[in-house]
């Protein structure tokens, strides 16, 4: 069987065995190999904690986290689990009979930690982050496993720079992290990962992703000179059809959908009726159809998205309807 660390399973043994006569049932470990794999332990006290029989409820029980993933050595000891457990289960007869075994196997892999307000289902969760002038904070989650007589520790993938830190169970990243000059997107990969005896028992993998605020409005923006130019007004012929061009989001990889969230005519607020007005929820463009009702004056139609990283944005675009000569 194979199982994640912390976990417990119970196996029920057949109906028959219960209350056998002249024959009794308990474990044997002397398969394993005689090693150590702490200080004080030696392999057969770990599996004789673990792996456990109870005569009273006919059952088999194995607890995971009373043992260590195989195949690990230890960081701070250099000892080594084994490839697998072994447990024998033996049958001892009082009236003469040979002893009976069945063997089971047990491999324990690492479980997994998980990071709160995080996805728990993404295999590298994503954390999005806007610079600031305050740190940012994340909170290990021990899913369940029992922190006593563990240690804590974060691996940071690719060179380090001293910007991200563990303090007890919560990622740090400092406020003056990422760019310095804070206009380009900078991933920081993080895992976490928890030891018992300097051997991994769980770990998990995310990503920081400071960024600048995106830039969402109804113009064009020159990346290469950081120059931004408004194109959000337009005057155009009352009661004619027109659709504007798409608004800039950037980073672009970052745009959600788009909406139409209110409208003003004058600085007072207009109601879309006859929904004149529209949106489109993939590009943003804003569109006013043909019509005969609209009455000359400025409307400003407030479009807002959410970006992929959650953070809601809005902006405006403005069409002065005014009459045509003639």
């Amino acid at each position: 069987m194979t199982l994640v660390y912390g976990q417990t399973v119970q196996l029920s043994l057949p109906a028959e065995y219960t209350n056998l006569k002249d024959a009794t049932l308990a474990f044997d470990f002397k398969a394993n190999p005689r090693i150590k794999l702490n200080d004080t332990d030696s392999l057969s006290t770990f599996m004789r904690n673990a792996v456990t029989f109870n005569s009273s409820t006919n059952t088999v029980t194995v607890d995971a986290g009373k043992l260590y993933p195989n195949g690990m050595t230890s960081i701070t000891t250099s000892y080594q689990t084994p490839r697998v457990y072994t447990a024998m289960l033996v049958a001892t007869s009082t009236a003469g009979f040979q002893p009976v075994k069945s063997t089971i196997k047990i491999r324990v892999v690492p479980t997994q930690l998980a990071i709160k307000d995080l996805s728990a289902t993404d295999k590298i969760p994503y954390a999005y982050a806007i610079y600031s002038k305050q740190e940012e904070r994340y909170t290990v989650d021990y899913q369940g496993i029992n922190p006593a007589n563990t240690y804590l520790y974060l691996h940071v993938n690719g060179r380090p720079d001293g910007k991200v830190n563990l303090v007890k169970d919560e990622v740090v990243v400092s406020a003056d992290a990422g760019d310095p000059a804070q206009k380009s997107e900078w991933i920081y990969d993080l895992i976490p990962i928890l030891t018992k005896d300097g051997y991994e028992v769980a770990r998990k993998q995310f990503r920081v992703v400071l960024m600048p605020k995106p830039r969402f409005f109804f113009g064009t923006y020159y990346s290469d000179y950081d120059l931004t130019i408004l194109e959000n007004r337009i005057v155009m012929g009352l009661g004619n059809a027109y659709t504007s061009k798409a608004p800039t989001f950037s980073p672009d990889k970052y745009k959600g959908k788009f909406s139409m969230i209110g409208i003003k005519k004058d600085g007072a607020a207009f109601t879309n009726t006859q929904q004149l007005f529209t949106v489109d929820e993939a590009t943003g463009k804003v569109s006013v159809a043909a019509n005969t009702t609209l009455k000359a004056g400025a409307y400003e139609v407030t479009v807002q998205t959410q970006a992929t990283t959650g953070l809601v944005l809005t902006a405006t675009f403005t069409l002065v309807m005014e009459p045509i000569d003639g």
